[in-house]
Protein backbone atom coordinates (compact mmCIF):
# COMPACT_ATOMS: atom_id res chain seq x y z
CA UNK A 1 0.00 0.00 0.00
CA UNK A 2 2.77 2.12 0.54
CA UNK A 3 4.51 1.68 -2.57
CA UNK A 4 1.76 1.99 -4.44
CA UNK A 5 1.78 5.44 -5.43
CA UNK A 6 5.55 4.94 -5.88
CA UNK A 7 4.75 2.30 -9.22
CA UNK A 8 1.53 4.82 -10.68
CA UNK A 9 1.43 5.92 -14.26
CA UNK A 10 1.04 9.50 -12.95
CA UNK A 11 3.67 8.95 -10.69
CA UNK A 12 5.87 7.94 -13.59
CA UNK A 13 4.34 10.94 -15.61
CA UNK A 14 5.58 13.41 -12.24
CA UNK A 15 9.17 12.04 -12.66
CA UNK A 16 9.50 12.96 -16.32
CA UNK A 17 8.11 16.48 -16.32
CA UNK A 18 10.13 17.31 -13.21
CA UNK A 19 13.14 15.78 -14.78
CA UNK A 20 12.15 17.99 -17.85
CA UNK A 21 12.17 20.83 -15.73
CA UNK A 22 15.28 20.31 -13.44
CA UNK A 23 16.99 19.81 -17.25
CA UNK A 24 15.89 23.52 -18.43
CA UNK A 25 16.48 25.17 -14.85
CA UNK A 26 20.32 23.75 -14.75
CA UNK A 27 20.63 24.65 -18.54
CA UNK A 28 19.21 28.16 -17.42
CA UNK A 29 22.09 28.63 -15.12
CA UNK A 30 24.49 28.22 -17.93
CA UNK A 31 23.61 30.85 -19.80
CA UNK A 32 24.99 34.13 -20.83
CA UNK A 33 21.73 36.21 -19.11
CA UNK A 34 22.45 34.04 -15.63
CA UNK A 35 25.58 35.12 -14.94
CA UNK A 36 24.70 39.16 -16.11
CA UNK A 37 21.64 39.05 -13.23
CA UNK A 38 22.18 35.92 -10.89
CA UNK A 39 20.20 36.92 -7.94
CA UNK A 40 17.02 37.90 -10.21
CA UNK A 41 17.01 34.95 -11.81
CA UNK A 42 18.10 32.94 -9.16
CA UNK A 43 14.85 33.45 -7.69
CA UNK A 44 12.80 32.35 -10.68
CA UNK A 45 14.16 29.19 -10.68
CA UNK A 46 14.24 28.25 -7.20
CA UNK A 47 10.48 29.27 -7.42
CA UNK A 48 9.93 27.17 -10.99
CA UNK A 49 11.60 23.96 -8.84
CA UNK A 50 9.82 24.22 -5.74
CA UNK A 51 6.26 25.85 -6.64
CA UNK A 52 5.69 24.25 -9.93
CA UNK A 53 6.88 20.75 -9.02
CA UNK A 54 4.82 20.81 -6.11
CA UNK A 55 1.81 21.94 -8.02
CA UNK A 56 2.29 19.62 -10.45
CA UNK A 57 3.16 16.56 -8.12
CA UNK A 58 -0.20 17.92 -6.21
CA UNK A 59 -2.98 17.87 -9.37
CA UNK A 60 -1.11 14.48 -11.34
CA UNK A 61 -0.44 12.11 -8.18
CA UNK A 62 -1.16 13.43 -4.58
CA UNK A 63 -4.95 15.23 -5.18
CA UNK A 64 -6.08 12.20 -7.83
CA UNK A 65 -4.79 9.66 -5.74
CA UNK A 66 -5.97 11.32 -2.48
CA UNK A 67 -2.66 11.01 -1.16
CA UNK A 68 -2.33 12.74 2.83
CA UNK A 69 -0.76 16.07 2.21
CA UNK A 70 2.33 15.74 3.90
CA UNK A 71 3.45 14.03 0.64
CA UNK A 72 2.94 17.02 -1.20
CA UNK A 73 5.08 18.95 1.47
CA UNK A 74 7.67 16.80 1.44
CA UNK A 75 8.08 17.22 -2.48
CA UNK A 76 8.54 21.01 -1.58
CA UNK A 77 10.88 20.73 0.85
CA UNK A 78 12.97 17.80 -1.41
CA UNK A 79 12.66 20.36 -4.49
CA UNK A 80 13.87 23.82 -1.96
CA UNK A 81 16.94 21.59 -0.66
CA UNK A 82 17.49 20.67 -4.77
CA UNK A 83 17.37 24.05 -5.67
CA UNK A 84 19.97 25.00 -3.44
CA UNK A 85 22.51 22.65 -5.14
CA UNK A 86 21.56 23.18 -8.31
CA UNK A 87 21.68 27.36 -7.84
CA UNK A 88 25.08 28.30 -8.10
CA UNK A 89 27.27 29.30 -5.23
CA UNK A 90 28.97 32.34 -7.19
CA UNK A 91 25.53 34.17 -7.90
CA UNK A 92 25.29 34.47 -3.75
CA UNK A 93 21.85 34.04 -3.09
CA UNK A 94 21.79 30.36 -1.64
CA UNK A 95 23.50 32.22 1.52
CA UNK A 96 21.38 35.31 1.94
CA UNK A 97 17.76 33.31 1.59
CA UNK A 98 18.32 30.98 4.19
CA UNK A 99 16.25 32.91 6.70
CA UNK A 100 13.69 33.71 3.53
CA UNK A 101 13.63 29.79 2.64
CA UNK A 102 13.11 28.63 6.53
CA UNK A 103 10.11 31.19 6.70
CA UNK A 104 8.70 29.11 3.58
CA UNK A 105 8.82 26.06 4.76
CA UNK A 106 7.48 27.15 8.26
CA UNK A 107 5.03 29.00 6.06
CA UNK A 108 4.10 25.57 4.37
CA UNK A 109 3.56 24.11 7.75
CA UNK A 110 1.13 26.34 9.06
CA UNK A 111 -0.85 26.28 5.59
CA UNK A 112 -0.85 22.51 6.13
CA UNK A 113 -1.98 22.84 9.38
CA UNK A 114 -5.05 25.50 8.72
CA UNK A 115 -6.14 23.21 5.82
CA UNK A 116 -6.40 19.93 8.14
CA UNK A 117 -7.34 21.74 11.30
CA UNK A 118 -10.73 19.84 11.36
CA UNK A 119 -8.68 16.09 11.70
CA UNK A 120 -6.42 17.56 13.91
CA UNK A 121 -9.12 19.13 16.39
CA UNK A 122 -10.92 16.16 16.00
CA UNK A 123 -8.17 13.99 17.35
CA UNK A 124 -7.06 16.01 20.21
CA UNK A 125 -10.23 16.17 21.27
CA UNK A 126 -10.68 12.19 21.42
CA UNK A 127 -7.48 11.86 23.22
CA UNK A 128 -7.83 14.95 25.37
CA UNK A 129 -9.46 13.16 28.24
CA UNK A 130 -6.49 10.40 28.49
CA UNK A 131 -3.96 12.57 28.37
CA UNK A 132 -2.39 16.00 28.70
CA UNK A 133 -2.40 18.72 26.57
CA UNK A 134 0.75 18.12 25.01
CA UNK A 135 0.21 14.34 24.60
CA UNK A 136 -3.31 15.12 23.19
CA UNK A 137 -1.44 17.89 20.68
CA UNK A 138 1.27 15.67 19.41
CA UNK A 139 -1.69 12.48 18.51
CA UNK A 140 -3.74 15.64 16.80
CA UNK A 141 -0.42 16.76 14.46
CA UNK A 142 0.87 13.09 14.12
CA UNK A 143 -2.30 12.00 11.94
CA UNK A 144 -1.46 14.96 9.70
CA UNK A 145 2.14 14.85 9.02
CA UNK A 146 3.41 11.46 11.04
CA UNK A 147 5.50 11.07 13.75
CA UNK A 148 8.92 12.03 12.93
CA UNK A 149 8.05 15.64 11.36
CA UNK A 150 5.08 16.34 14.40
CA UNK A 151 8.38 15.74 16.69
CA UNK A 152 10.12 18.84 15.03
CA UNK A 153 7.07 20.99 14.31
CA UNK A 154 6.46 20.36 18.76
CA UNK A 155 10.41 20.65 19.53
CA UNK A 156 10.65 24.19 18.06
CA UNK A 157 6.98 25.17 18.98
CA UNK A 158 6.78 24.16 22.82
CA UNK A 159 10.81 26.09 22.93
CA UNK A 160 9.24 29.41 21.74
CA UNK A 161 5.62 28.57 24.01
CA UNK A 162 6.97 27.88 27.05
CA UNK A 163 9.91 30.87 27.03
CA UNK A 164 7.30 33.56 25.81
CA UNK A 165 4.09 31.95 27.74
CA UNK A 166 5.26 29.44 29.86
CA UNK A 167 5.52 31.63 33.48
CA UNK A 168 1.66 31.81 32.97
CA UNK A 169 1.15 28.23 32.31
CA UNK A 170 -1.51 27.23 35.36
CA UNK A 171 -1.15 23.11 36.59
CA UNK A 172 -2.85 21.09 34.55
CA UNK A 173 -2.83 17.69 36.85
CA UNK A 174 -5.74 16.41 36.89
CA UNK A 175 -7.78 15.49 40.33
CA UNK A 176 -6.32 12.80 42.34
CA UNK A 177 -3.12 13.07 40.44
CA UNK A 178 0.31 12.97 42.19
CA UNK A 179 2.55 15.16 41.81
CA UNK A 180 6.40 13.54 40.83
CA UNK A 181 8.49 17.25 41.08
CA UNK A 182 11.99 16.73 40.40
CA UNK A 183 13.76 20.25 41.07
CA UNK A 184 13.38 21.12 44.96
CA UNK A 185 16.24 18.94 46.20
CA UNK A 186 18.29 18.17 42.43
CA UNK A 187 19.47 21.76 42.27
CA UNK A 188 18.42 21.38 38.55
CA UNK A 189 17.10 24.71 38.21
CA UNK A 190 20.24 26.58 39.87
CA UNK A 191 22.24 24.40 37.77
CA UNK A 192 20.68 25.28 33.82
CA UNK A 193 20.63 29.07 34.95
CA UNK A 194 24.05 29.29 35.93
CA UNK A 195 24.58 26.92 32.25
CA UNK A 196 22.53 29.47 30.26
CA UNK A 197 24.50 32.57 31.83
CA UNK A 198 27.76 31.17 30.93
CA UNK A 199 26.66 30.02 27.28
CA UNK A 200 25.19 33.95 26.88
CA UNK A 201 28.86 35.26 27.91
CA UNK A 202 30.74 32.93 25.82
CA UNK A 203 27.92 33.60 23.47
CA UNK A 204 29.19 37.73 23.36
CA UNK A 205 32.67 36.64 23.76
CA UNK A 206 32.33 34.55 20.43
CA UNK A 207 30.91 37.19 18.49
CA UNK A 208 33.03 40.05 19.01
CA UNK A 209 36.02 37.87 17.91
CA UNK A 210 34.57 36.53 14.42
CA UNK A 211 32.68 39.99 14.04
CA UNK A 212 36.63 41.23 13.44
CA UNK A 213 36.51 38.46 10.83
CA UNK A 214 33.17 38.39 8.91
CA UNK A 215 30.59 40.27 10.13
CA UNK A 216 27.71 38.03 8.55
CA UNK A 217 28.89 35.63 9.87
CA UNK A 218 29.73 36.20 13.37
CA UNK A 219 25.04 37.55 13.05
CA UNK A 220 24.50 34.11 12.76
CA UNK A 221 26.65 32.31 14.63
CA UNK A 222 25.40 34.20 17.78
CA UNK A 223 22.03 34.02 16.47
CA UNK A 224 22.66 30.11 16.49
CA UNK A 225 23.54 29.98 19.86
CA UNK A 226 20.97 32.59 21.38
CA UNK A 227 18.00 30.07 20.04
CA UNK A 228 20.05 27.14 21.69
CA UNK A 229 19.82 28.54 25.03
CA UNK A 230 16.47 29.20 24.75
CA UNK A 231 15.90 25.65 24.74
CA UNK A 232 17.33 25.30 28.07
CA UNK A 233 15.30 28.71 29.49
CA UNK A 234 12.05 26.68 27.89
CA UNK A 235 13.22 23.88 30.12
CA UNK A 236 13.66 25.41 33.14
CA UNK A 237 9.99 26.73 32.57
CA UNK A 238 8.66 23.28 31.73
CA UNK A 239 10.27 21.68 34.69
CA UNK A 240 8.75 23.99 37.08
CA UNK A 241 4.99 24.23 35.00
CA UNK A 242 4.65 20.59 34.05
CA UNK A 243 6.02 18.09 36.74
CA UNK A 244 5.40 14.32 36.06
CA UNK A 245 2.66 12.87 38.26
CA UNK A 246 0.94 9.74 38.55
CA UNK A 247 -2.73 8.42 38.04
CA UNK A 248 -4.25 5.49 39.34
CA UNK A 249 -3.32 3.59 35.81
CA UNK A 250 -0.42 5.66 34.32
CA UNK A 251 2.95 7.45 35.09
CA UNK A 252 2.98 10.56 32.97
CA UNK A 253 6.12 10.98 32.69
CA UNK A 254 7.52 14.61 31.44
CA UNK A 255 10.86 15.73 32.04
CA UNK A 256 11.16 19.32 31.30
CA UNK A 257 10.94 19.46 27.10
CA UNK A 258 13.63 16.49 26.57
CA UNK A 259 11.42 13.27 27.95
CA UNK A 260 8.21 12.75 27.87
CA UNK A 261 5.35 9.66 27.66
CA UNK A 262 2.62 8.45 29.22
CA UNK A 263 3.33 5.26 30.70
CA UNK A 264 1.10 2.22 32.43
CA UNK A 265 1.56 1.11 35.21
CA UNK A 266 1.09 -1.79 35.02
CA UNK A 267 4.23 -1.70 32.32
CA UNK A 268 6.41 -0.95 35.12
CA UNK A 269 7.96 -3.98 36.85
CA UNK A 270 10.17 -2.62 39.38
CA UNK A 271 11.14 0.82 40.86
CA UNK A 272 14.67 1.07 42.88
CA UNK A 273 16.73 3.52 44.41
CA UNK A 274 20.30 4.63 42.75
CA UNK A 275 22.77 6.90 44.00
CA UNK A 276 24.88 7.70 41.54
CA UNK A 277 24.29 7.59 37.31
CA UNK A 278 23.45 4.14 35.84
CA UNK A 279 26.28 2.67 33.35
CA UNK A 280 25.32 3.39 29.93
CA UNK A 281 23.28 0.82 28.04
CA UNK A 282 21.42 1.02 24.56
CA UNK A 283 18.03 0.19 26.31
CA UNK A 284 18.28 2.43 29.07
CA UNK A 285 17.42 6.44 29.92
CA UNK A 286 19.42 8.81 31.76
CA UNK A 287 16.88 11.54 32.21
CA UNK A 288 18.43 13.53 34.70
CA UNK A 289 19.96 16.84 33.70
CA UNK A 290 23.01 18.40 35.71
CA UNK A 291 22.70 16.24 38.34
CA UNK A 292 22.75 12.53 39.56
CA UNK A 293 19.57 10.25 38.82
CA UNK A 294 18.09 8.31 42.05
CA UNK A 295 15.67 6.60 40.93
CA UNK A 296 15.16 3.88 38.35
CA UNK A 297 12.10 2.16 36.49
CA UNK A 298 12.19 -1.19 34.59
CA UNK A 299 9.40 -1.75 32.28
CA UNK A 300 7.94 -5.39 31.67
CA UNK A 301 8.68 -4.49 28.06
CA UNK A 302 10.24 -1.65 25.77
CA UNK A 303 8.47 1.76 25.90
CA UNK A 304 9.36 4.25 23.26
CA UNK A 305 10.26 7.89 24.94
CA UNK A 306 9.47 10.61 23.09
CA UNK A 307 12.51 13.21 23.10
CA UNK A 308 13.08 16.64 21.49
CA UNK A 309 12.71 17.55 17.99
CA UNK A 310 11.39 13.87 17.02
CA UNK A 311 13.87 12.11 19.05
CA UNK A 312 12.81 8.53 20.04
CA UNK A 313 14.55 5.99 22.09
CA UNK A 314 12.83 2.64 23.09
CA UNK A 315 14.04 1.49 26.61
CA UNK A 316 13.69 -1.12 29.44
CA UNK A 317 14.92 1.29 31.93
CA UNK A 318 14.70 5.22 32.68
CA UNK A 319 16.70 6.57 35.70
CA UNK A 320 15.60 10.41 36.70
CA UNK A 321 15.48 12.59 39.73
CA UNK A 322 12.66 12.22 42.09
CA UNK A 323 12.23 14.93 44.72
CA UNK A 324 10.29 12.52 47.24
CA UNK A 325 10.81 9.23 45.89
CA UNK A 326 10.70 7.31 48.97
CA UNK A 327 6.46 8.29 48.86
CA UNK A 328 7.10 7.93 44.65
CA UNK A 329 8.66 4.27 44.87
CA UNK A 330 6.14 3.10 47.50
CA UNK A 331 2.98 3.82 45.33
CA UNK A 332 4.61 2.12 42.27
CA UNK A 333 5.95 -1.24 44.43
CA UNK A 334 2.34 -0.85 46.41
Amino acid sequence: MVLRPLVSPRFGAFLILTALLIWTEVMVTHTRAFSQHPAVLSVGVLCDLVFVTSGIFYWIVARPLRLATNRTVLITLLMLRLALVIVPQSSGLPNQLWPFLLAISEGVVLIVAGVRIRTITRMYRQLRPSADAETALRGGLATVFGEKATGVILGEGLTLYYVLLGWRLQSDIPAGGQVVTSHRESGQVALTTGLVLVGVIEGVAVHLLLARWNPAIAFWVTMLSMYGMLFFVADIIATLKRPSFLTTDHLHLRLGVRWQRQIPRSAIADATFIHEKPARQSDRLNGAFLTAPNVLLTFTRPIEINGPYGLQKKVRQVAFFVDDRAAFVQVLNG
